[in-house]
């Protein structure tokens, strides 16, 4: 199985949208697994193999992915930069110029 193929079947196990964060995948997770535990006296066995694989593959998708530290790539993602940029270059939370 393909990488790409891997990481978004491991995704809809979680039931995680295209986009998440890792503070939503750990979240998603710890919600299933309290939901599913073997204790709860279900049959969950099966269930739990593959929410903590899912987990697992994600993990070290996020633990590898590379970041970029560059002003440029860091700027994209942040939208007060972007805004500020695109209409003024005060402070464009407080209304200042």
């Amino acid at each position: 199985m393909k990488k790409f193929e891997l990481i978004n079947r491991a995704r809809k196990i979680l039931g995680l949208g295209e986009e998440a964060s890792w503070e939503e995948i750990v979240q998603r997770y710890r919600e299933l697994t309290k939901k599913n535990h073997p204790d709860k006296g279900k049959n969950t066995t099966e269930k739990i193999k593959k929410i903590n694989w899912a987990y697992e593959i994600l993990k070290d998708y996020y633990l590898h992915y590379p970041l970029s530290f560059r002003k440029e790539d860091v700027e994209k993602l942040d939208l007060e930069e972007r805004l500020k940029k695109q209409f003024w270059e005060g402070d464009w939370l407080s209304g200042k110029k």
